[in-house]
């Protein structure tokens, strides 16, 4: 296969802004047509990324074009009908995250992915954000890590979508995600504890430690009554320690890495370490100042789009059990609040 011929289902926000130039700019892929029911919208799409043809239903769509793969990009309460639509016509898919809005959801996902041996791949961003790649290689340099933590928090409404799903399912999945697949482990034993804010009536904020069986241990806060975007992680072994910084109030993207030779870890005793601190810039590491490139969404989509050109006809059972896992990950923590 010369070029990927590509559909997109929505034409929102994360396709004008982020997935639609980034796949414009791909050599291998052909953007064949886009479907959003907002017709405008989808003939905006196709003049704006010379786009084949517009369409309103995604199965009129799917009916009269020779596609590849679809990218699906519609919120999250209208992820799931599409994706079985087009997993059931044959075509590899890339949705956004989550992977529907209920673990049943991402279980008929996963097993009809499986069933028809078509490639479903989550947006997980974080996973493939430079920075994050190179800050954890160089982790794993200097220790064995034993704690990751991730926050995310914001200042708005954690009902999502008018009120379709809960924040902790369609937006703090990416830090569940990140902290869990960096673990690299199984997991044994979760908690969590909820906060909730009377004037909207839906909980607002999470905080929860997850032990998984190679002896990581891992935690999630995330609060979306604070001052505004707050994101970042750390991760922690002996005689290291990583702070990830993707914003404060910004997308930020850099990180600093401390490690030491042992001892005292009072700033006011005497004999403190040998303290060195290694510092990362994620624009410097990605070669680009633009969003799409330094915060890991030109590195997914074109992981998606060489896994679909080299194996047109192999789907990928682990990579979409990895996905799944987060899901149940998701479920288990909201199970431990009842």
């Amino acid at each position: 296969m010369d070029k990927v011929k590509i559909g997109v289902i929505g034409a929102g926000g994360l396709a004008f802004g982020i997935h639609l130039p980034i796949l414009a700019k791909l050599k291998t892929v052909e953007l064949t047509a886009v479907c959003d029911w907002n017709f405008d919208l989808a003939q905006k799409a196709c003049r704006q990324f010379s786009m084949g043809k517009a369409y309103v239903s995604h199965l009129e769509m799917l009916e009269r074009e020779n596609l590849d793969a679809v990218f699906v990009l519609t919120q999250p309460d209208m992820l799931f009908r599409p994706v079985v639509d087009c997993l059931k016509a044959g075509l590899h898919v890339f949705m956004e995250k989550p992977m529907g809005i209920t673990l049943f959801q991402a279980n008929t996902l996963k097993r009809l992915a499986d069933q028809e041996n078509r490639y479903l791949q989550v947006g997980f961003n974080r996973r493939t954000i430079p920075l994050v790649t190179v800050m954890v290689k160089r982790m794993r340099e200097l220790t064995e890590i034993t704690h990751i933590e991730g926050r995310f928090y914001k200042n708005s409404s954690a009902s999502f979508y008018d009120g379709c799903a809960s924040a902790f399912v369609c937006d703090v999945i990416h830090v569940i995600d990140l902290v869990r697949y960096l673990a690299s482990g199984n997991v044994q034993k979760a908690l969590m504890l909820e906060e909730s804010h009377s004037e909207e009536g839906v909980v607002q904020a999470w905080h929860s430690v997850i032990s998984f069986d190679n002896g990581v241990t891992g935690a999630i806060r995330a609060n979306y009554k604070a001052g505004g975007r707050i994101h970042d992680f750390e991760l922690h072994g002996p005689g290291a320690s990583a702070f990830i910084n993707l914003g404060f109030g910004e997308a930020g993207c850099s990180g600093k890495i401390l490690y030491s030779n042992g001892g005292s870890h009072s700033l006011s005793s005497a004999g403190n370490p040998e303290v060195q601190i290694e510092e990362f810039d994620g624009i410097e590491i990605a070669e680009s100042d633009d969003y799409g490139h330094y915060y890991g969404y030109f590195d997914e989509d074109n992981q998606f789009i060489d896994r679909v050109k080299n194996h047109p006809n192999q789907g990928d059972p682990q990579r979409t059990k990895e996905d799944y896992k987060t899901m149940e990950l998701v479920q288990l923590l909201l199970d431990t609040c009842k």
